[in-house]
């Protein structure tokens, strides 16, 4: 038996079309990659703080630096017995001086600390724009899904509408019209489980791009299309010289390398020169010169030394630890992301013609009754099953590629 002409309407209708413009898809706002990217910069929480504790780094390195201040006093004695008064008044300025080496070295520390926090902050941003793009790809492919999914539900709610009538003619078995119904059940739960997952994604998206937005979800504008570009293996053998991340630890290690020189010259005192002018009330009066040189006799900054020492030990196995950890994540990126590119370009639109090859056949095949509609629900599940494979293999080409970017320090195709 034949499908009705409405039917096969119905079915072809739903393969060959697509809905004119996401942007009418209950009422969600849409943005480019460019725009989410642009918008993210501007209104992410997580960035503003990244931002701000990198200038808490630099301000605290730029106060580590500072010369100690002047002191200056000012001293009037008043004194009188038996009828005589007697007056001494003294201005004067203290000022602490410290040893040239030791200026030296907090001055090269807060040089390093403040351009390692640059570096730190630079490293935070690239990877959260890396989420910024994942959740980007992640809601197109959540939303292709869920309009996969859809095609096919209708179309299984379609036969099993002709299937019910051709129940009450005695046109099928109770066995047939049962799996349908079936089927139809399950294609409808799927339908609810991608729209969530759909609905979420967006969430997602607008948590990380307009968190303080009174929409709570934002979907892409964008079509996610073609195959990423290919990344040379000259720029991932220059990666480690650029990434951020290592830049960052660093400079933090020749901070703490300055610290402790700096520390290494803390039982040496500083000495403080006073310069006064004295004045007496029998008209005495000249000026006043004076060294406070403390001597390190009970506190020779032992501990000072030992922490510093640590500090420069920590930040070396660190640096150490931190370069071993990009090497490997360079590598497994650049592994996931030539395997999925190479997957996508093999086998990505060739899934997904033969998709719609497999569909179109059932449909022919089961309008000249060659096919039962159990076949064409077969069918139509394959065809559903291919075209999401399909578009998982452009949505992880494209996330692998991003990945790849921040692993590179956002070198070649840093561009959105």
């Amino acid at each position: 038996m034949r499908l009705t002409r409405i039917g096969v309407v119905l079915l072809t209708g739903f393969l060959a079309s697509a809905p004119p413009t996401l942007r009418a898809q209950g009422g969600v706002p849409r943005v480019t990659l460019a725009e989410a990217l642009k918008a993210f910069a501007e209104n992410s929480p997580a960035l503003r703080i990244a931002r701000a504790e990198a200038a808490e780094i630099a301000g605290r390195a730029r106060q580590y630096r500072g010369y100690a201040n002047p002191a200056f006093s000012l001293l009037r004695e008043d004194l009188s017995r038996s009828g005589e008064d007697y007056w001494e008044t003294t201005a004067g300025l203290t000022q602490r001086i410290e040893w040239p080496g030791r200026t030296a070295a907090r001055g090269v520390a807060a040089r390093h600390a403040i351009t390692g926090a640059g570096a730190r902050f630079r490293a935070d941003s690239l990877q959260l724009a890396f989420s910024v793009r994942e959740a980007y790809v992640t809601a197109w492919l959540a939303e292709e899904a869920e309009r996969t999914i859809g095609q096919a539900a209708e179309m299984i709610q379609v036969v099993t509408r002709a299937a019910e009538r051709r129940l009450e003619a005695g046109d099928i078995s109770g066995y047939e019209t049962r799996r349908l119904r079936l089927g139809r059940i399950e294609a409808e739960k799927d339908e609810v489980d991608a729209e969530l997952r759909a609905r979420a994604a967006r969430r997602l998206l607008a948590s990380l791009v307009l968190p303080e937005a009174s929409s709570h979800e934002l979907g892409p504008a964008d079509a996610i299309i073609g195959v990423p570009p290919a990344i040379g293996s000259g720029s991932a053998r220059d990666a480690l010289s650029r990434r951020p991340d290592l830049e960052a630890a660093a400079r933090e290690l020749d901070a703490a390398r300055a610290q402790h020189r700096v520390a290494n010259l803390e039982w040496v005192p500083d000495p403080a020169v006073s310069l006064a002018y004295k004045e007496h009330a029998d008209g005495f009066k000249g000026a006043m010169v004076g060294v406070d040189l403390p001597l390190p006799i009970f506190n020779r900054a032992g501990g000072v030394r030992e922490e510093a020492a640590a500090r420069e030990s920590a930040a070396t196995s660190g640096l150490v630890l931190l370069r071993r950890q990009a090497e490997l994540d360079l590598v497994d990126a650049s592994d996931r992301y030539s395997v999925a590119r190479e997957r996508l370009e093999v086998t990505g639109d060739g899934i997904m013609a033969e998709a719609e090859a497999l569909l179109s056949a059932a449909r022919v095949a089961y309008d000249e009754g060659e096919m039962t509609l159990v076949g064409f629900l077969d069918a139509t599940g394959a065809f559903r099953d291919a075209r999401l494979s399909a578009l998982i293999l452009r949505a992880e080409a494209w996330i692998a590629y991003y990945n790849l970017v921040r692993a590179l320090g956002g070198g070649p195709g840093e561009e959105s």
